[in-house]
Formats: C-alpha cells, sequence, structure tokens
C-alpha cells in the first residue's frame, strides 16, 4: 500500500520537512526581526503614552488593544492556515503589518491613535500562530516542547537586544525615534524571511467537526486558560505599569530598557533548560513553582523605593517566566496531529491574548482607582490563582 504524502509527513518517528541549514539560519533571523519591531518600543511605551495625556486607564487600552486584535484574530488564521497547508505567507504578513504599525505608532498625535496602531500590531502579533507551527514541523511530535523551548529563547534573545537598544535609541534621539526603528526592523525581516521554504501539506480541508474537536481537546483548553491567568498578571505589570513604576522612581530611558533586559536575560536562559525542570518535578510542579516566583515578585513591587532594586525584582520574575510560558506552549499542541497543529496553536494563542487584553485594561482602572500598587497587588493576586490551577489541573492531566 502506498503512503500519501500527507501522512507520511506526520509519523511520530520524523519530522515533517527538515529544512536547509539557510532556510532555518533565515528563520532564526526573520523570526528575530519580527519579534524586535514588535517590542523595540516597549520600554517607553507607557511612559510615551501619560506624555501623550493618557490616563492610567487610555494607557491600559494602549496596551491591551494588542491582545484584544490577537483574541479576535489568532483562531480563524489558525484555521486557515491549516485549510491551505502554508504557513510561510503569514510570515510575510506579520513583518508587512509590524511596518505600518510602527509608522502609525511615530506618526500618532495623540493617545487615542497609539490605541489604533497597536491594535494593527496585534494584526502583526497574531501570525505568531504559523511561526510557531511551521517550526514544530522540523521535529518529531514528541520534541515539541523543546522545540518551543527553542523558539522562546529567540523570542527572549531578541527581545534582550531590542530592549536595550530600544532605550538607548530614546535616550539618544527621543522616544518617538524608537518606533521608526521598528518600522525598519520590520522591512529588513521581510527581506530576510525570502529564504525559508516550507512544505505544503496536501489534506482534505477539515470538517467543522473536526475543527471543533480541536479546539476543545481538554489539554490545549487547560494549558491555555492556565496561561491566559500567567499573560494576564505579566502584560498587567512588566509591559504596562513596571515602565511608570520605574519612572516614578527617577528612571532614565535608557535604564527603563535595562530593566526590560534584565527581565529577559533569566526568562531566556531558564526557556533553554526548562524541559529538564518539568522532567524532574513534573509539568504541574515546575509550572507552580514558576507562577509562585513572579507572584512574589508582584507583591515586591510596591515596597520597592529604589530602581535597582526594582530590576532585580524584574529579573527574578523573568526566571518565574522562563519555568512557565515555554513549558505550557509546547504542551499546548504535544497530543495534537501536525495537520491540525495552527488550529491548535491559534485557539491556544487567542485564549491567552484574553489576559494581555483584560490584564493591562484592568491594571489600568485598578491603577487609576488604589495607585500604582493596586495594579501590583492584584496581578500577584492573579498568579497564585494560576499556580494553584497549575498544580491540580496538569496534575490531572499527568495522571490520566
Amino acid at each position: 500500500k502506498k503512503t500519501h504524502p500527507s501522512e507520511s509527513a506526520h509519523t511520530p518517528h520524523r519530522p515533517a520537512y527538515q529544512p536547509e541549514r539557510r532556510a532555518m539560519w533565515a528563520f532564526y533571523a526573520g523570526t528575530s526581526l519580527y519579534w524586535g519591531a514588535l517590542y523595540i518600543y516597549s520600554p517607553i511605551l507607557s511612559v510615551y503614552a501619560q506624555s501623550l495625556g493618557a490616563s492610567f486607564t487610555t494607557i491600559g487600552m494602549v496596551v491591551g488593544a494588542y491582545g484584544l486584535v490577537q483574541m479576535l484574530l489568532r483562531i480563524p488564521l489558525g484555521i486557515c492556515s491549516d485549510r491551505w497547508g502554508r504557513r510561510l505567507p503569514f510570515l510575510y504578513a506579520g513583518h508587512f503589518f509590524n511596518f505600518i504599525g510602527c509608522m502609525g505608532l511615530a506618526l500618532a498625535p495623540q493617545a487615542i491613535y497609539l490605541v489604533v496602531f497597536r491594535g494593527v500590531l496585534g494584526i502583526s502579533a497574531a501570525t505568531w500562530v504559523a511561526f510557531t507551527v511551521l517550526y514544530a514541523s522540523y521535529f518529531p511530535p514528541d520534541q515539541t516542547p523543546r522545540a518551543m523551548g527553542t523558539v522562546a529563547a529567540i523570542n527572549g534573545i531578541s527581545l534582550i537586544v531590542v530592549n536595550l537598544l530600544g532605550g538607548q535609541i530614546a535616550q539618544m534621539w527621543g522616544m518617538v525615534a524608537t518606533f521608526y526603528a521598528g518600522a525598519g526592523l520590520a522591512v529588513i525581516g521581510f527581506v530576510t524571511t525570502a529564504p525559508i521554504k516550507e512544505h505544503r501539506i496536501h489534506r482534505k480541508a477539515p470538517s467543522l467537526g473536526q475543527i471543533w474537536r480541536v479546539m476543545t481537546h481538554p489539554v490545549l483548553i487547560i494549558t491555555a486558560s492556565i496561561t491566559a491567568l500567567n499573560q494576564y498578571a505579566f502584560w498587567a505589570t512588566t509591559f504596562s505599569f513596571i515602565p511608570l513604576y520605574a519612572d516614578k522612581l527617577g528612571a532614565s530611558k535608557l535604564t527603563l530598557g535595562i530593566i526590560g533586559t534584565i527581565s529577559l536575560v533569566p526568562y531566556t536562559l531558564t526557556a533553554l533548560v526548562n524541559h529538564r525542570f518539568a522532567h524532574r518535578l513534573g509539568e504541574n510542579r515546575a509550572v507552580f513553582m514558576g507562577m509562585l516566583v513572579m507572584a512574589a515578585m508582584m507583591f515586591a513591587v510596591p515596597l520597592i523605593d529604589n530602581v535597582p532594586l526594582l530590576a532585580i525584582s524584574q529579573g527574578v520574575s523573568g526566571l518565574g517566566r522562563g519555568m512557565v510560558y515555554p513549558l505550557l506552549m509546547g504542551l499546548s499542541i504535544r497530543e495534537i496531529s501536525g495537520e491540525d497543529r495552527a488550529t491548535a496553536m491559534g485557539v491556544y494563542q487567542a485564549i491567552y491574548a484574553i489576559g494581555m487584553f483584560l490584564g493591562p485594561m484592568t491594571a489600568g482602572a485598578f491603577a487609576d482607582a488604589f495607585g500604582l500598587s493596586g495594579a501590583f497587588i492584584m496581578s500577584g493576586t492573579v498568579s497564585v490563582i494560576a499556580a494553584v490551577a497549575a498544580l491540580i489541573l496538569l496534575g490531572r492531566l499527568r495522571r490520566n
């Protein structure tokens, strides 16, 4: 009996497609530039929005618009990618919308326009579904968590570099210059992606029933929900109100970038080896410990009265996040067949984008009502809830 190409491509013993080394390096470079364009301005975005007269609630809207659009688009994009059997066009779209979004931020005359163009950047971020699934297709299913750790490390390394670079650019040439720098990175990323090749998956269009079974897979729903709580707390603090708190303590624009970098270095290093923690402790305990570390640092922020201690707290928090996020991402699609993984990853990322949207929005409202301390206390509480949920729910999955 002859085996159909789409069947042989997804045996559990070998990857669907082994790319050339040149194409693999193009993927690494293109992915790094993609994240660079999305985050080079992140150390100063909240401070810049405040300089345009935005309230804490409006700042939460600026940051949260990015997650709202992802929440709406990631499932449809994942389904479309699986139906077409293509990932690469979405990579190009990501770089294109990065360029449009960064240029829009640079030219925005009022804070409300920042909300709009952060939404455009959310369109770009929604294409991350295709990036992760394309990379996962290069490896057999049992290596998916490790592959996701590598992807997370690429993401982390890129963010380390651009946080330092963005802070330096803002210090030397003003905050608007970081948005233009992001647009430039998007153009280079578009060109760099050209050598990437993919193995197109030929398959019948999935039925609505099949799509529904993928979307309601218990492991997928549980890991996505826990990640949403984690993202809720993370986005409410690190990318929303930590920069404002640091600015309040007297940090320069360069220092804001350094604080962002300090949070990312331990995250990146831990992401590379978090599968070892999971192997020794079990996935549920590893995620539980990482979430508790993050929660402790969020509760500690209101007690900190100087910039160096704030930077240290963010470094420790990054270590906790490195134990959590890549592991949950890998677990979310480990039991999903290769041809359905973009749909599954779209569901996973759409659900956790709810946290990216609601975290900054509600934290902004808490900050307006109770001061910045309220945002951090709320975020720490959500992290504790997520830790307990991970310990119990992931533990049940492991036993089953």
